[in-house]
C-alpha cells in the first residue's frame, strides 16, 4: 500500500486479524492451564503412590499432560512473539513514512526523530505485547480456568483461591503509582540524554577548538548519574511488585493450613497448583511494568505523529496553473522572524538575496512545496497559491538545486545525472549535448566518481539531475553560485531558451 492511502497518526493496534490472534493465545492459555491441571494431578498422584488418575494409568496421564501444557507454553510464546512484532512493523513503517513526510521547516519540533529514541519505544511497546500482554491473557486464562475447576471438583481450594488474587491486588494497588512514577521519569531524562547529544554531535568541533566539551561532559553525567537513580527506584518497585506476587504462594498456605487436615494427595495437588499460579501472578506484575512503559512510548510517539506531514495531495481539477505567469511571495514568514516579499518574472533569471542561511534555506524549500501550508499559502501564481495547487504539482513543476541535495550512491552503473529518473534516460547526443558543453563537464559519470570531485563538479551534476525533470521553475539555493558568473550566464540562456523561470537565492548582495 502506497504512503498516500495510509490512515494517518499511530497506526491502530487491534484489526481483524489481531483479534484472531489474540483469541486464539486466550484458548492456548486455556490449554496450558488445563494441562498445567493435569500434571499437578498426576504428579500428586505418583507422589502419593497412586496408580491412576481418573481411570488412566499415573505414567501415561504424566507424559501426555507434560506434553501439552510444554506444548501449549512454546506455540503460545511463538504467537505472542508474531503477534507483538506485526504491530511493531506497522509503527515502525507508519513512523518511517511519517518523518520522511515532515515539512523541511526549521520550525518543526524535532521530538523523537532520533534513531535511539525510536528504537527505545518500539522495544517497550515489543515487550508489552509479547511480554506483558501475554501474561496478562494468560493469567486470565488462567484464573477463570482454576476457578471453574476448583468450583466444581477441589471446592477447599477455593478460599486460598481468593486470599492469593486480593493478596495480589492489594500489593498492587499500593506499587503501581511509585512504579509508573519512577519509569516515566526514567524515561524522559534518557530521551534527555539522547537529545542532548544529538545536538552537540553535530557540532564537536567547535566545541573542542573553544574548550566547550568538558561542560558538555558534565551536563550529560549529571544527567546519566539521575537517570541511573530513577532505574534503581524502578528496579525496587518491580521488585516489590514481584515479592508481592510470590508472598500470595506463603499466604495460600496458611489459609489452606488453618483451614484444616488433608490428605497426601490433596497437600501435593495443592501445592503444585498453587505454585503454578503464583508464578502466573509475578509475570501478570511483570506485564504490568511493561504496560506502563509501552504507554509512556506511545505517548511519545504520537508526539511525533501530531505534527502535521507534508501530505502529496494531487491539486483539485481546474487548479492548474500556467507557469509561465508571474509568482508572487508575500509577506512569508522566515526563520528569523523576518517577512519576505518578492516577484518572480517568467522566463527569467530572478536572484533573491537573504542573510541567513536558514532564511535562504526556507524559501527554497517553500518554492518546492516542502515547507507548511501556512507558508504555501503565502505564495501565488497565476491567481492560486501554492497550497491550493496542491505539493504533487510542485515537486513536479519546481526543481531544487541546493548543497543539501546529496548524489545517491545507489544504482552505482546509472550516469548520476539520471539518477532519479522514473522514465529511461534522456538521449545525451540530443538532451544533454548542448548542457555538458555549458557545464564544461561530462555529467554523465557515475555516482562513485561524481561523490569524490570538487564541490562547484557536484553542483553541476545536481543541476543536470534537476534539468532532467523538465521542470517549470529551477531554484538554485547555492552560496557559491554567484561567483560562478560564466556558467550562470551561459544557464540562464540555456534555460531561457527553453522557457524555464530560474531563481537564485544567495547570501550575496547583487553586484
Amino acid at each position: 500500500m502506497s504512503f498516500q492511502t495510509r490512515q494517518p497518526g499511530l497506526p491502530p493496534l487491534w484489526n481483524a486479524r489481531r483479534g484472531v490472534v489474540c483469541s486464539a493465545l486466550v484458548l492456548i492459555g486455556i490449554a496450558q492451564t488445563l494441562g498445567t491441571i493435569a500434571l499437578s494431578t498426576s504428579s500428586a498422584a505418583l507422589l502419593t503412590g497412586e496408580g491412576d488418575v481418573y481411570g488412566i494409568p499415573v505414567l501415561p496421564a504424566l507424559g501426555a499432560a507434560a506434553l501439552l501444557a510444554l506444548g501449549a507454553l512454546v506455540i503460545q510464546n511463538r504467537t505472542a512473539e508474531r503477534f507483538a512484532l506485526s504491530y511493531v512493523h506497522d509503527v515502525r513503517m507508519a513512523y518511517a513514512r511519517h518523518a520522511l513526510l515532515l515539512p523541511f521547516d526549521g520550525k518543526s519540533p524535532p521530538i523523537g526523530l532520533s534513531l535511539t529514541r525510536l528504537v527505545n519505544d518500539l522495544g517497550a511497546i515489543k515487550l508489552w505485547l509479547s511480554k506483558g500482554l501475554l501474561a496478562f491473557v494468560t493469567l486470565a486464562a488462567t484464573l477463570a480456568t482454576l476457578t471453574v475447576w476448583i468450583a466444581i471438583l477441589e471446592i477447599g481450594f477455593l478460599m486460598p483461591l481468593l486470599v492469593c488474587v486480593c493478596v495480589w491486588i492489594l500489593g498492587l494497588a499500593i506499587a503501581i503509582r511509585p512504579l509508573r512514577k519512577s519509569i516515566r521519569q526514567s524515561r524522559q531524562r534518557r530521551g534527555g540524554i539522547a537529545i542532548l547529544l544529538g545536538k552537540a554531535l553535530p557540532d564537536r568541533l567547535p566545541l573542542l577548538m573553544h574548550g566547550k566539551l568538558a561542560p558538555l561532559l558534565t551536563r550529560l553525567g549529571k544527567k546519566s548519574v539521575e537517570v541511573c537513580r530513577l532505574l534503581v527506584t524502578r528496579a525496587t518497585w518491580s521488585g516489590v511488585i514481584r515479592a508481592v506476587s510470590r508472598a500470595t504462594f506463603p499466604c495460600a498456605v496458611l489459609n489452606y493450613a488453618i483451614a484444616g487436615s488433608a490428605d497426601a494427595a490433596s497437600i501435593a495437588l495443592f501445592l503444585l497448583i498453587f505454585a503454578f499460579l503464583s508464578a502466573q501472578l509475578e509475570a501478570g506484575a511483570s506485564g504490568l511494568e511493561y504496560y506502563e512503559a509501552n504507554r509512556v512510548a506511545r505517548e511519545k510517539l504520537r508526539k511525533v505523529f501530531e505534527i502535521k506531514p507534508m501530505s502529496p495531495v494531487v491539486s483539485a481539477a481546474g487548479q492548474t496553473p500556467d507557469w509561465k505567469r508571474t509568482v508572487t511571495i508575500e509577506a512569508l514568514e522566515l526563520p528569523s522572524g523576518q517577512l519576505f516579499s518578492a516577484r518572480i518574472e517568467p522566463g527569467n533569471c530572478n536572484r533573491l538575496h537573504l542573510a541567513g542561511f536558514e532564511d535562504r534555506r526556507h524559501l527554497a524549500l517553500s518554492l518546492c512545496g516542502l515547507t507548511q501550508e501556512r507558508s504555501q499559502k503565502q505564495i501565488r501564481v497565476d491567481g492560486l497559491t501554492f497550497a491550493e495547487i496542491g505539493r504533487k504539482a510542485l515537486w513536479r513543476r519546481v526543481a531544487l538545486v541546493s548543497p543539501v541535495n546529496g548524489i545517491p550512491a545507489y544504482q552505482a552503473k546509472r550516469p548520476a545525472a539520471y539518477l532519479g529518473a522514473r522514465v529511461s534516460p534522456p538521449d545525451p547526443e540530443t538532451d544533454f549535448g548542448t548542457l555538458d558543453n555549458i557545464l564544461n563537464f561530462d555529467v554523465n559519470r557515475v555516482p562513485a566518481e561524481a561523490q569524490k570531485l570538487p564541490e562547484i563538479e557536484q553542483f553541476k551534476i545536481r543541476v543536470a539531475r534537476a534539468l532532467l525533470r523538465n521542470p517549470s521553475i529551477l531554484v538554485l539555493q547555492d552560496d557559491d553560485i554567484h561567483t560562478e558568473k560564466a556558467l550562470l550566464a551561459g544557464l540562464e540562456t540555456y534555460l531561457r531558451n527553453r522557457h524555464v523561470t530560474i531563481v537564485v537565492i544567495t547570501g550575496a548582495s547583487a553586484d
